[in-house]
C-alpha cells in the first residue's frame, strides 16, 4: 500500500496522458498545459498568455542541451577544474571522446529526426547508438596509440568495457591497440568480451616511438544524482533536443555506474560529484594517487543507494521498496516538490499571474 499523500503528489508532477478521441492513441500533455496544471490552474483558458510563454521558452531553448550546449559546457569545465592541475599543460592537445557527438553529426540521424515526428525519437536514437559508440571508441584507441591526451565522456555504465580500456590505456604506451571484437555470444550461449587487441607485427618506426613514451596517467570524474532527477534531465533533453534514452535504460546505467564505481576507482585520480541539489555540484568522494576512496559520509549514501533501485520502476515512488526517491542530506525533492511552502508558493504566483492576464483582457 502507498499512502495517500504519495500518490497525490505523484499524481501532481507527472505529465497526464490524453487520450485522443479519434483513436486510442494517448498523447503526451502539452508542455504548456503541464506548466499551468502545476501552477494551480485547471483550465488553460484561464492562463493563455502563460500558456504562450512556455511555448516561447521551449521554441528560444531549442539547442541547449546539445553536444555544446550550456549545461554540458558547465559539466565539462566542472570536469577541467576538478583536474586543473593536469590539465593546465595539455588542454591544447586533447582530444574529446563522446558517442553523443557522434550520433549528432550522423546523416542518417538527423536526417530522420529532422521530421520532427516525436514518436520515432527513441528508435531513432538507437537505431545509431552503435554505429556512434564505435565511431567513439575507434577516436579513443587511435588518440591513445599517438600519444594524444584524452578526455573521453560517456556514462561508464558497463564494468567489463571500462575495466579493458582502463588496462589499454595502460599498456598502450608500451604495445599499439585497435578495437577488438567487442560483445558477441556464441551459438552455444558463451559471452565473450574483447573491446581492444594489441597490433601485432608494429613496424619499427612505431617501435621506438612506443619506447620513448610515458605511460597515461588517468584521470576520473564521476557525477551522480539521484535517478528520478536523472529520468526527469532525460526527459527534459528529449523535449528541447529531440533525442531521448529510455526510462529503463537511464535507471540500468544509472545502477552499474554506482555498482562498479570503486572498482574503477583503480585510477590515479578520481572525483565523484553529486547533482541532486540547485547549487553547484557537490564533491563527495575523491582519490589522490595511491591512498584509498575518501567520502562525505552524509552525501556518499546517493550513490550506495543508487545501487539498490529498482530497474523496473513505473514511476518515482517505484525506485526503492521503502518509496522515498531521494537521498542525502538534502535534494530537489524535499527542497521543491515535498516543500511545506510549495502550496503557498504556487497560491501566489497564480494569484501574480491572473492579475497579468486580467490586465490583458482589459487591454
Amino acid at each position: 500500500m502507498r499512502d495517500g499523500g504519495a500518490d497525490s503528489v505523484t499524481e501532481l508532477v507527472a505529465p497526464r496522458l490524453v487520450d485522443s478521441e479519434a483513436s486510442r492513441v494517448h498523447e503526451l500533455e502539452r508542455f504548456s498545459h503541464y506548466v499551468a496544471r502545476q501552477i494551480g490552474f485547471d483550465d488553460v483558458k484561464e492562463c493563455p498568455h502563460l500558456c504562450t510563454l512556455a511555448y516561447d521558452y521551449l521554441r528560444e531553448e531549442q539547442g541547449v542541451l546539445t553536444v555544446e550546449g550550456a549545461p554540458k559546457r558547465k559539466l565539462k569545465n566542472m570536469v577541467l577544474e576538478a583536474t586543473r592541475a593536469f590539465w593546465s599543460g595539455a588542454a591544447a592537445n586533447s582530444v574529446v571522446v563522446e558517442a553523443d557527438a557522434f550520433k549528432e553529426t550522423d546523416v542518417i540521424y538527423r536526417a530522420i529526426s529532422s521530421r520532427g515526428h516525436h514518436n520515432d525519437m527513441l528508435r531513432t536514437a538507437e537505431l545509431v547508438h552503435q554505429s556512434s559508440m564505435d565511431a567513439a571508441s575507434s577516436l579513443l584507441v587511435t588518440a591513445l596509440n599517438e600519444g594524444r591526451d584524452v578526455i573521453m565522456d560517456g556514462t561508464l555504465s558497463w564494468e567489463p568495457f571500462v575495466q579493458q580500456t582502463i588496462d589499454m590505456a595502460r599498456a598502450v604506451h608500451q604495445q599499439r591497440y585497435r578495437m577488438g571484437r567487442g560483445y558477441k555470444v556464441t551459438d552455444d550461449g558463451t559471452i565473450t568480451e574483447e573491446y581492444w587487441e594489441p597490433v601485432e607485427g608494429a613496424n619499427i618506426e612505431e617501435e621506438d616511438e612506443t619506447k620513448l613514451r610515458k605511460p597515461y596517467r588517468i584521470e576520473l570524474v564521476g557525477v551522480v544524482c539521484d535517478p528520478y532527477l536523472a529520468v526527469v534531465r532525460g526527459i527534459r533533453r528529449a523535449v528541447i533536443t529531440g533525442r531521448a534514452v529510455r526510462v529503463k535504460s537511464q535507471l540500468q546505467s544509472h545502477k552499474r555506474f554506482a555498482t562498479a564505481f570503486n572498482s574503477y576507482c583503480l585510477v590515479d585520480n578520481a572525483r565523484l560529484y553529486s547533482t541532486n541539489t540547485m547549487g553547484a555540484a557537490k564533491l563527495i568522494g575523491w582519490k589522490d594517487g595511491e591512498s584509498s576512496l575518501l567520502v562525505d559520509p552524509e552525501e556518499i549514501g546517493c550513490l550506495e543507494r543508487v545501487r539498490s533501485l529498482n530497474e523496473e520502476a513505473n514511476c518515482v515512488h517505484d525506485l526503492y521498496d521503502d518509496e522515498q526517491p531521494a537521498s542525502g542530506s538534502s535534494s530537489m525533492w524535499q527542497d521543491l516538490v515535498m516543500s511545506p511552502s510549495r502550496a503557498s508558493v504556487q497560491r501566489e504566483l497564480k494569484a501574480a499571474i491572473q492579475n497579468n492576464e486580467a490586465r490583458f483582457r482589459q487591454a
